[in-house]
């Protein structure tokens, strides 16, 4: 397989960036695997909290172009035990990981003249409902957000450490959905049980990760506390961290690109409700073509958090629908999404 490697700078719509605070911008890697013909396309998302730069993960997937010569993809297990393999060309960065192992689905999906999930699961994928991230907003900003989704089944509300509840009562006021309020780490000084019985009577579904990973230890004792169940986030980014949430969170925010691509996705969905979690697959800032491979992985969860490429100004694919907050996926082989013209 023949290896290319870009860099595309993608930009939010400045109505949705996640908060005033944002980088304008963002350096996503785009990765083509050739051969036989065919092309497979990839995408990382590298994020500084887990220590990953574009220029690393480009770096990373070109030092790896004579292990992906020497590939030989037929089946899903080929796929699986290259995954395995080149995590001694990718280490530490799972984000060339996420795009190296897209690719592979995808060239392997498009050969066969397949979908993804076909390949993957089974079954061609079906709409998914998805929730639209608010990020914290002034008065202006949270009416003009609130307005666009209205209609949207599924609102998230990004909170800080002052846990203001205002955003979210008006939001539920407002719009009738189904809300989640994801406290980024930052909740450790909150009364837990009385913030999520409030957060409750206005239809919240869930908090998602109230304390930083370094303060999982406490977590026992907020998720005995808190009337509402509680979504691990930067607490879950591999495999091996899904072993470690039962009795401390309710399930997980499992995202393609922190945990290495769709391959270790999949396994970590069947493993989070073999142990009674509920999974929910989220995204960074994304195309359209990682927002389908999350589509892939939302078959197997209970939540899909995928506005990522909705949230874009600039999506370099086409091929998704995103419509009153339903992701329609396109059913062409691979995952259905095509580089703009």
């Amino acid at each position: 397989m023949k290896l290319n490697v870009m860099i595309r700078t993608l930009h939010p719509r400045n109505l949705f960036r996640i908060s005033r605070a944002a980088r304008g911008e963002v350096q996503n890697i785009f990765l083509q695997l050739s051969d036989q013909g065919v092309t497979g396309w990839g995408e990382a998302s590298p994020n500084a909290f887990y220590d990953e730069t574009a220029r690393n993960v480009v770096s990373l997937l070109n030092d790896a172009a004579s292990f992906a010569e020497g590939l030989n993809i037929e089946t899903v297990a080929d796929i699986e035990e290259a995954w395995a393999e080149s995590w001694r060309w990718f280490a530490p960065s799972r984000a060339a990981q996420c795009a190296f192992d897209l690719a592979l689905w995808d060239w392997l999906a498009r050969k066969r003249g397949k979908t993804v999930c076909e390949l993957a699961l089974g079954a061609p994928p079906h709409p998914v409902r998805t929730f639209c991230t608010i990020g914290i907003s002034d008065e202006l900003e949270l009416q003009r957000k609130t307005g666009e989704l209205n209609g949207f089944p599924l609102i998230k509300l990004k909170s800080d450490a002052l846990a203001d509840l205002a955003p979210v009562a008006y939001v539920a006021r407002k719009t009738g959905a189904k809300l989640a309020v994801d406290a980024n780490c930052a909740w450790g000084e909150v009364n837990l049980r009385e913030v999520s019985r409030e957060l409750a009577q206005l239809g919240v579904l869930f908090i998602e990760q109230p304390l930083p990973p370094a303060d999982d230890g406490l977590m026992p004792g907020c998720l005995a506390a808190s009337v509402l169940p509680i979504m691990a986030d930067e607490s879950c980014v591999t495999r091996e961290d899904v072993e470690r949430l039962p009795g401390r969170f309710s399930g997980f925010n499992l995202k393609l690109v922190k945990c290495g691509g769709l391959t270790p996705a999949l396994a970590m969905a069947k493993r989070g409700r073999e142990l009674g979690l509920t999974p929910m697959v989220g995204c960074m800032l994304e195309s359209s073509l990682l927002i389908a491979a999350g589509i892939v992985a939302a078959q197997q969860t209970d939540y899909a958090d995928l506005d990522g490429a909705w949230l874009l100004g600039d999506d370099p694919f086409a091929g998704l629908t995103l419509n009153q907050g339903i992701l329609r996926p396109d059913l062409r082989p691979g995952f259905g999404v095509e580089p703009e013209r």
